[in-house]
């Protein structure tokens, strides 16, 4: 996955997480995702499952298209060299 769609990503959740004024572990609670994946997906340290933002987007009382309105297709190409 490119590593800037990743640093969007976490940034999102990030921000959705606060305005909900959630602490990573009443999300963790409330998702069932661990607090220490909660806080490596924030910075972009690693990848998330369908699964995971499903629950994610749950507990937020989301979409789960909310936690994506920040992709574009001109910035993020995919990139199969990596």
């Amino acid at each position: 996955m490119d590593k800037d769609f990743q640093v969007k990503f976490g940034d999102k959740l990030r921000n959705l997480r606060k305005q909900k004024g959630l602490t990573q572990e009443r999300l963790s609670f409330d998702s069932n995702v661990s607090r220490s994946h909660i806080g490596m997906i924030e910075n972009a340290r690693r990848d998330i499952s369908l699964s995971a933002i499903f629950r994610l987007s749950r507990a937020l009382e989301i979409n789960f298209q909310s936690l994506f309105d920040f992709d574009d297709l001109e910035v993020y190409k995919y990139n199969p060299d990596g």
